[in-house]
């Protein structure tokens, strides 16, 4: 038995020394590092409002001004036959003037020399990385700004120049700069949360919109992920709290159900509904914390009634090199156009 046991501790003990003698990937201290090539930036970044809206290149001033007009109110009055020309009508009595300041946007950007001779995964040149990501940061800096609820503001420094975004333009109280007469209505403006917002209430806004501009018209809805779901379920949810029903959209063929709204006909308008994430986004916030009131805000757009008038085009800017590296930003400045604020809606509800 003693015999037995003597050979059992020989046998492990032969075992301990063979596993201590393999090399293994955890015992061996040379083996070099496998670092996969590529580099994955996720980040919300889409751009909507900045891809869409037109682009004047031609600012002058840092504040930049337009005119508006409306015609007067109907004359039902008649004309004796016979009747000279006796008075006459100042056709200019209603035009006001309304303006916005230019913002300016930047993103910086450095590299120090040593980081760039480095072999790094995923990125062929930091340099070129750095300038890429301080591009695609300026876009969204100014697409979160012009979707904002920020008013303008006249540079006295320390506090510069601010462009009014679109969630004080079209408000009810857009500032005393803008005359009462060329004010968004509040029929304009939706406050339904997005859970209980239906198809009527949806449709008042244009509704209301029509009957300020007189024509049905096209529009551009900037919403974002809960005012976008609220439309898709438009025309399918029927019944009540307790039992739903749903009418949707199948391709068989396809194996396919689909249940997105992307273009809505309704009585006084065709409207595009985009999703946008940047929307009702507080000064200074964290794009990427998606808030209630970003994602129940959306804005009603007239391509036509909006626009974008740079000062200074988006631009890359590189700075001499001091000795630590190479260094530069992008830049660009900028004022948010709203030719009459009587053209858009806007749904501000907090989901």
């Amino acid at each position: 038995m003693k015999q037995r046991s003597f050979f059992w501790r020989v046998n492990l003990v032969n075992k301990l020394v063979n596993i201590m003698a393999l090399s293994t990937t955890y015992n061996v201290s040379g083996d070099r590092e496998d670092l996969t090539d590529f580099l994955t930036i996720l980040a919300p970044e889409d751009t909507p409002k900045v891809s869409t809206f037109s682009k004047t290149k031609r600012m002058t001033n840092a504040y930049q001004e337009w005119q508006v007009d409306s015609l007067s109110a109907v004359n039902f009055g008649g004309i004796l036959e016979g009747q000279d020309v006796l008075a006459f009508t100042n056709q200019a009595v209603n035009r006001a003037r309304i303006g916005n300041y230019v913002q300016q946007f930047r993103e910086q950007w450095m590299v120090s020399r040593l980081q760039e001779a480095s072999d790094v995964a995923g990125v062929s040149s930091e340099v070129a990385n750095a300038k890429m990501k301080a591009m695609r940061e300026l876009k969204r800096d100014i697409e979160a700004c012009i979707g904002s609820d920020n008013d303008r503001q006249q540079e006295a420094p320390p506090s510069p120049y601010k462009s009014r975004a679109l969630g004080k333009w079209i408000s009810a109280s857009p500032g005393s700069d803008v005359p009462a007469a060329f004010r968004t209505p509040s029929g304009n403006i939706n406050t339904t949360e997005t859970a209980t917002l239906g198809e009527s209430g949806f449709n008042d806004v244009f509704q209301s919109i029509f009957q300020q501009v007189g024509g049905r018209r096209s529009y551009t809805l900037f919403a974002g992920p809960s005012l976008k779901r609220s439309i898709s379920k438009f025309q399918r949810q029927e019944g009540t709290a307790s039992a739903k029903s749903y009418m949707v959209t199948q391709d068989a063929t396809e194996h396919q159900v689909d249940l997105d709204v992307t273009v809505y006909v309704g009585d006084f308008h065709t409207v595009t509904i985009v999703p946008d994430l940047f929307n009702g986004i507080l000064d200074n916030g964290d794009p990427s914390s998606t808030t209630n009131q970003q994602k129940a805000r959306g804005y009603v757009i007239d391509p036509e009634l909006v626009g974008l008038g740079y000062m200074l085009g988006i631009e890359s800017n590189e700075l001499p090199d001091l000795g630590g590296g190479r260094r530069g930003f992008i830049l660009a400045a900028l004022t948010l156009m709203v030719k009459n604020p009587l053209g858009l809606g806007k749904f501000a509800a907090i989901s």
